[in-house]
């Protein structure tokens, strides 16, 4: 019997077609003085809903189908009348256990199939053995980062990852074509652009856990949430950290901070204050806007430096809005930054805070973020217990890989650097 879910996503297909025939039949006898456009657009856009509905109603037919072909054998009269995933929050059964006890557990490999179908099915991957997709209710758990999280990751504009190869190139313009003044009869401006194909090299991040056997197979399935959420979250802090600061020379991603060719601005000041960083700051921005003749659109810097801005007074009052206080600057929310120049403030504790000469500096960059994407694959787990067989351990790694375009367009970014950003709070 179909789900209710499937039942409702074909009712929705069955509304979704009937409204473009209607659409249609307007079309058809629409005279001269008909809105040829609105028209046109109704149609693209029911078209759309269309094509959306059929590809729901497919989900809801694969996931019924995967489920008719891997019953579970500890319920075998129960029929299946609301489709929850096979890992909750609210069940019994492990998935780290399962998943080291799967070639030695019927039950355990059972469940390991039907997760894995589930899976296949709502992220469009599939999984090879020993490195399955963690479930749906773990990784909504580990979204809440305890470490430095992914400020910048998440900003920045996503592009798939190659489904194979360990690097790639992106084609890159070095020298454009010219145009001039021609006269009749005169020869036209001849330049040939030049290109380049500067290689992207794909990256590993991954981490690892041993834990006990014991503490594996008599611990609460709650036990599953700690690791994941520790291992997640460290996970995410290194990978924003390299697109910051990633050394390329370190099997890194070059981060921002080491792209040759950026823009640069030095503020050197004995005692820095908001109002004097205010300069350097649109100077960056400025730089962006002259050099890769593109406005920028965000503002990268550290909590502290977030603060310290807010902080300032110009005279009496504050240098960045609050509340109903009408300045130019920008404006503070939490006692930080929130916009400087119009332009968002991505607050980001991965920036490093231990540089220049005293050690103590941090770094304030302005950047075109269209320019900047992250290529990121799915993060993965698998569970080893062959290499600790002789303490009894178990060995659980989290692993995943990616790209960063980091380097395409060096004039999109700018770096505030100098003595003015030490550690002044």
């Amino acid at each position: 019997m179909p789900s209710d879910k499937l039942e409702t996503a074909k009712a929705r297909l069955d509304e979704a077609v009937a409204e473009r025939q209607r659409i249609a039949d307007e079309i058809e006898v629409a005279d001269e003085s008909a809105d040829v456009d609105s028209l046109e657009q109704r149609w693209n856009e029911s078209d759309q809903t269309v094509e959306a509905a059929k590809r729901e109603v497919a989900l809801y037919e694969r996931i019924e189908r995967a489920r008719e072909d891997l019953p579970s054998p500890a319920v075998p009269d129960v029929k299946v009348v609301k489709e929850e995933p096979t890992y909750r929050k609210d069940t019994p059964f492990s998935f780290f256990r399962d998943l080291a006890m799967r070639n030695r557990d019927e039950a355990s490999a059972e469940r390991m199939r039907r997760h894995d179908a589930e899976m296949s099915e709502r992220r469009d991957v599939s999984s090879a053995s020993n490195g399955f997709i963690p479930p749906v209710y773990l990784a909504e758990l580990a979204a809440e980062f305890p470490r430095g999280g992914r400020p910048l990751a998440d900003a920045l504009p996503k592009a798939p990852l190659p489904a194979t190869g360990t690097s790639f190139t992106v084609p890159k313009v070095t020298g454009g074509s010219a145009v001039a003044a021609q006269t009749d009869g005169g020869s036209v401006q001849e330049t040939d652009p030049t290109t380049s194909q500067p290689a992207t090299y794909v990256r590993t991040i991954a981490g690892q856990v041993d834990i006990s056997q014991q503490l594996l197979d008599r611990s609460d399935p709650a036990f599953d949430v700690i690791v994941l959420r520790d291992l997640q979250s460290a996970y995410d802090a290194e990978l924003d950290r390299q697109l910051i600061a990633g050394a390329s020379a370190s099997n890194e991603h070059v981060g921002l901070l080491n792209v040759s060719g950026v823009n640069s601005v030095t503020y050197t000041a004995g005692t820095a204050t908001a109002a004097d960083t205010l300069p350097k700051i649109y100077k960056a921005i400025e730089q962006i806007a002259s050099n890769r003749y593109l406005p920028a659109t965000h503002l990268v810097m550290h909590p502290r430096r977030a603060a310290f801005l807010a902080a300032g007074l110009s005279s009496t009052a504050p240098v960045f809005q609050q509340g109903p206080l009408m300045l130019a600057a920008g404006t503070q929310d939490g006692a930080q930054v929130a916009s400087i120049a119009g332009l968002p403030v991505i607050i980001d504790p991965n920036i490093p805070v231990n540089l220049g000469s005293g050690t103590d500096e941090d770094r304030v960059l302005a950047i075109h973020a269209p320019d900047l994407a992250v290529m990121e694959g799915g993060v993965r787990t698998r569970v080893l217990d062959a290499p600790l067989s002789d303490t009894l351990e178990v060995r659980i790694q989290l692993f995943g890989y990616s790209a960063f375009l980091s380097e395409r367009y060096p004039k999109g970014v700018s770096v505030i650097s100098g003595t003015g950003l030490n550690d002044v709070l």
